[in-house]
């Protein structure tokens, strides 16, 4: 079977590196990496997707992903300066750290690195750390099936009615 641009369920095994050389995630000296995703719900970045549709179980390729396909330019709009008055779990932060976080308003999760901290400040780059970077990928295409039913229904985007109320049935 191949892989369709909707509900294929695959597994591939990859490394994924910088044009550097630079290994990103898996590693081929000791283990690839592993992912499992259903097509055509958005779950891995959309130039890896688009690039495997029509690959089978077995097929090894290097796909290339910009960084328009993959996480982004790198927006420097993104970098934000913040007193420790607007932001005052900033005073425990570290430059260079990474930090996951989640915002509990709309239960989203999103990260941040600590570009610099100052006496009363610091400096945020919301930037996801991939973006303005193109990805090389080495892909195995370790299984490809159709989804089930169970899959799909957990992804199938929510569905309402024209006045914004969930379906009745």
């Amino acid at each position: 079977m191949t892989i369709q641009s909707e509900n294929s369920y695959v597994i591939l095994k990859y490394t994924a590196r910088l044009e550097n050389g630079e290994i990103v995630k898996g590693d081929p000296e000791e283990a690839l990496a592993h992912m499992e995703f259903v097509t055509g719900y958005n779950q891995v970045i959309p130039g890896l997707e688009r690039r495997v549709i029509g690959l089978s179980q077995g097929d090894e390729v290097e796909i290339t992903v910009g960084p328009d396909e993959g996480f982004g330019q790198y927006d420097p709009g993104l970098i934000q300066e913040k007193t420790f008055a607007e932001f005052p779990q900033g005073k425990n932060l570290e430059e260079g750290r990474w930090v996951r976080a989640i915002n509990p308003q709309h239960l989203v999760t999103f990260g941040y690195l600590v570009l610099e901290k100052k006496p009363d400040r610091i400096v945020l780059d919301y930037n996801h750390p991939l973006a303005g970077k193109a990805l090389i990928y080495q892909v195995k295409v370790e299984k490809v099936r159709e989804a089930n039913r169970e899959e799909l229904e957990i992804l199938r985007p929510c569905e309402f009615g024209e006045n914004g109320s969930p379906p009745t049935e």
